[in-house]
């Protein structure tokens, strides 16, 4: 699906495809560390998108940041987006940053819809327009569940 989702950014994050036409993704670090985290949902026994999460990087110095979110086109505005976004989120307790890249409103609209309904509105949004990543980021906290 890492693939999948790459090709689908591929008109607003500009990479070139190897010799293989493969992307290429570094998932080594959540192989190996602590800290790194992928998570995968399934319907059944159909694969309907993944999630990847690293320490955070952007806007802070401590806490989690999305790095990488993709649902499946077909299962898209069947509520598995906001399934899988609330899983991680609540499986990861704690301070958060969640970027998306200036061109994907789509990605940016989801977002918002679900942390606002995940911290009850409770979050800053920030403009980064400097540094290795650049785009919008919501910076928000998730409690530990009680």
């Amino acid at each position: 699906m890492l693939e999948l989702y790459q090709y689908e950014l591929s008109d607003i994050w500009p990479q070139e495809a190897d010799h293989e036409a493969k992307y290429g993704y570094n998932l080594e670090p959540h192989k190996q560390s602590e800290r790194f985290h992928a998570h995968v949902a399934m319907e059944g026994s159909q694969y309907v998108g993944f999630a990847l999460v690293a320490p955070a990087v952007v806007t802070r110095k401590e806490g989690n940041w999305m790095e990488q979110f993709f649902i499946l086109k077909r299962f898209r505005r069947s509520g598995a987006g906001y399934a899988l976004a609330k899983h991680v989120l609540l499986t990861h307790p704690g301070a958060w940053e969640v970027g998306q890249m200036p061109a994907n409103l789509a990605a940016q609209a989801f977002w918002r819809r679900v942390i606002e309904k995940v911290t009850s509105g409770s979050y800053v949004e920030v403009q980064v327009t400097e540094g290795w990543w650049q785009g919008v980021v919501q910076q928000f906290h998730v409690p530990a569940a009680a």
